[in-house]
């Protein structure tokens, strides 16, 4: 029986489904308006009523599972990794599902909902029962593929179909601690239940076709369970310090699609592999990563040998290809792989309770994807927040360790690329809690922003610097809709308004991250940096600024700068623990500087419902939600006991009329 009539009630279920929502979108409603905000998932294209394919959605509390059925005869089966476990969007889709689709091969993904490496009965046996009907039959080629946990998966499940082929990629052998006692990085994973079937990957591929095996032999936790498996089938790609993340590394080199493709349609080779990573050597990872397996080993020497070395391959590959190019003329010359995907910023944080989740909300609705959060002497327990929202998937947070005088911002940056999530990020940029990316193009996203500019390799973007409004009490709500009154569009009172930050993106470019500005590989002469309006740099940039120039534009973007907010606000930020009097410790050089109330701008309040939801959609969480009430808790309570210091009232009201909404723009805006 084929695996169309096998999974003919699967597929039954998915088209009533599937026609339900199609009617339901199709009525006009009072709940049109939200309807049509919905993101529907790719494959909702595929599967729906009247869609271009046929296949099965199984949802469950731990695993789901996705099938597209497509014309060419191989099935690629797929298992998410610990990095898609907290994803709940809408629009989510099983790992490689783009690969398959654009292979127009059939796809079964295994989308996991908790860190549980597969230790689901229910899931061990539908995927047992699929195989003994006959679903995994009349296909050319059965690929089943995965990443670290996800590696595991395929591994284990792939065993169910005699003669499959597996590209695992960083493969956890299994977590049982009888078998692995040395495996300590998988807490959640360890706990779960071992002795269910399936449960030991390197015991179960004696019936399989090909397993290829890619890791970096010099990463220890893995070089042990890549050790435990063995047989003539066992075949082992070696990708040299790109240590946990291969499968990243091998996208950064455009390699990923290479090796999946291969795999999947025909063999590959060990001679392939090698010529296919050999373009590493353009890779900044990988020279931040043999750099640093020599500084670990104590050899300083080799580390900065490793770094020259590497710079001068650059410089001659760089040199081929110019010369490539003048003979062979550029149409022949491939560019570089430019991915969007991985948006990261770095940031510090210093007692940001109250207001760091409607900011890591705001970012995710403009499209950052994660966030490397630093954090040092904190009192109002914005470390434990930021603990929480990495135990949840959605930043890493870092302590920020620094001696007396150092600059918190530049002991992080220098520390940031060892973080994974900095090393795999496409897009990066340095940016505090109390600046807001506005983008002004499309939907005020980062991919409208990036539809607008496709091919630079930075965008600047400029200080919007907003004032209190005449606020003077700290309220509870959101940032960007409270404040409503800054700088006009061109003014620049002082050289504080002229501060700009970069986004920039990851590539042999790219040297470092700073502050404000990165630093660019001095090797390289065709950099596409531009401002927030799209207009190119001045060359002088690329040795050095931190400002903006004269006839700056901010037509795509500007960068929103909440410093001071309400002036009870103000007064915690710029305590410097004086316990008795409130004077010049409390800054008010720096309230003069960064308080300017001139213009009224409210085109950041599109991004309000997004935001909003996504707040509310956090504090779901009730450890997150009792952090994120204490943090405010706390904050109340220092502006109580300000409040209390001899000259509060004083200081406050001559505060809040330096730089106040002018009253003719009141009048006007009212």
């Amino acid at each position: 029986m084929s695996p169309q009539d096998k999974t003919s009630d699967s597929q039954a279920g998915a088209d009533k489904a599937s026609k339900e929502l199609a009617e339901d979108v199709a009525k006009p409603s009072e709940e049109d308006d939200i309807v049509e905000d919905l993101e529907f998932p790719l494959w909702f294209a595929e599967l729906a009523l009247g869609g271009t394919g046929e296949g099965f959605l199984e949802k469950g509390t731990r695993h789901s599972l996705l099938f597209v059925r497509r014309p060419v005869k191989r099935l690629i089966v797929t298992f998410d990794n610990l990095s898609n476990v907290n994803n709940t969007a809408t629009t989510r889709e099983p790992w490689a599902y783009k690969f398959a689709r654009d292979s127009n091969v059939s796809h079964l993904g295994i989308m996991a909902h908790a860190a549980a490496w597969f230790r689901d009965e229910a899931l061990i046996d539908r995927m047992k029962k699929l195989a003994a009907e006959g679903f995994f039959d009349g296909y050319d080629r059965v690929l089943f593929t995965g990443t670290s946990m996800g590696a595991f998966g395929a591994i284990v499940f792939a065993s169910l179909v005699p003669g499959a082929h597996v590209v695992a990629l960083n493969p956890q052998s299994t977590l049982d601690v009888n078998l692995v006692p040395w495996e300590e990085r998988y807490e959640k994973g360890r706990r779960q239940d071992w002795s269910l079937p399936l449960g030991d990957a390197a015991a179960l591929t004696e019936n399989l076709g090909p397993v290829r095996i890619i890791y970096d032999p010099y990463y220890a936790p893995d070089k042990k369970h890549v050790e435990r498996f063995s047989g003539d089938n066992i075949q082992i790609y070696n990708a040299w310090f790109s240590g946990h993340k291969s499968g990243v590394f091998l996208r950064k080199i455009d390699g990923l699609k290479v090796v999946m493709s291969r795999c999947l349609f025909d063999d590959f080779s060990q001679k392939e592999w090698y010529k296919l990573y050999r373009r590493r050597r353009m890779l900044p990872w990988y020279r931040g990563s043999l750099s640093g397996y020599f500084k670990d080993k104590g050899r300083e020497a080799m580390a900065h040998t490793a770094t020259r070395v590497f710079r001068e391959n650059l410089r001659e590959i760089r040199a081929e290809q110019e010369a490539s190019a003048a003979v062979l003329g550029p149409a022949l010359v491939s560019p570089p792989p430019q991915c969007n995907d991985k948006r990261v910023i770095v940031t510090t944080m210093k007692n940001e309770g109250p207001f760091m989740l409607e900011w890591v909300a705001y970012n995710r609705a403009i499209g950052f994807t994660n966030f490397i959060i630093y954090t040092n002497d904190c009192d109002d327990g914005t470390e434990k927040i930021a603990k929480r929202l990495e135990e949840m998937g959605l930043a890493k947070h870092e302590e920020n360790k620094f001696r007396k005088g150092a600059s918190p911002q530049r002991m992080a940056l220098r520390r940031a690329p060892e973080v994974d999530a900095y090393k795999e990020a496409d897009w990066l940029i340095c940016a505090d809690c109390d600046e807001f990316l506005n983008i002004r193009v499309g939907d005020g996203t980062l991919d409208a922003l990036f539809e607008k500019v496709p091919d630079i390799d930075a965008m600047s973007v400029c200080w919007k610097l907003f004032g209190n409004g005449g606020q003077l009490t700290y309220k509870q709500g959101l940032i960007i809709d409270q404040f409503e009154w800054g700088l006009g569009e061109d003014e620049y009172p002082n050289y504080r308004a002229y501060g700009m930050k970069t986004l920039v993106r990851q590539n042999a470019k790219f040297d470092r991250l700073r502050v404000h500005r990165p630093w660019f590989n001095k090797t390289m002469t065709d950099i596409h940096w531009v401002d927030g309006g799209g207009k190119p740099m001045p060359a002088t940039y690329l040795e050095g600024g931190w400002k903006a120039s004269e006839g700056f534009t901010h037509d795509y973007a500007r960068l929103h700068h909440y410093a001071v907010r309400s002036v009870d606000s103000f007064l915690v930020k710029r305590d410097r623990g004086r316990t008795n009097h409130v004077n010049d410790d409390q800054g008010e050089e720096y309230w003069r500087n960064m308080n300017y109330n001139s213009t009224r701008d409210t085109s950041i309040k599109r991004m309000v419902g997004k935001t909003q939801a996504l707040f509310d959609e956090m504090l779901q969480d009730e450890k997150l939600k009792n952090l994120h009430n204490a943090a405010c808790e706390w904050h109340e309570g220092k502006i109580a006991t300000l409040r209390e210091r001899d000259g509060w009232a004083e200081f406050s009201d001559k505060i809040s009329k330096i730089n106040a909404i002018p009253s003719e723009a009141l009048e006007a805006a009212e």
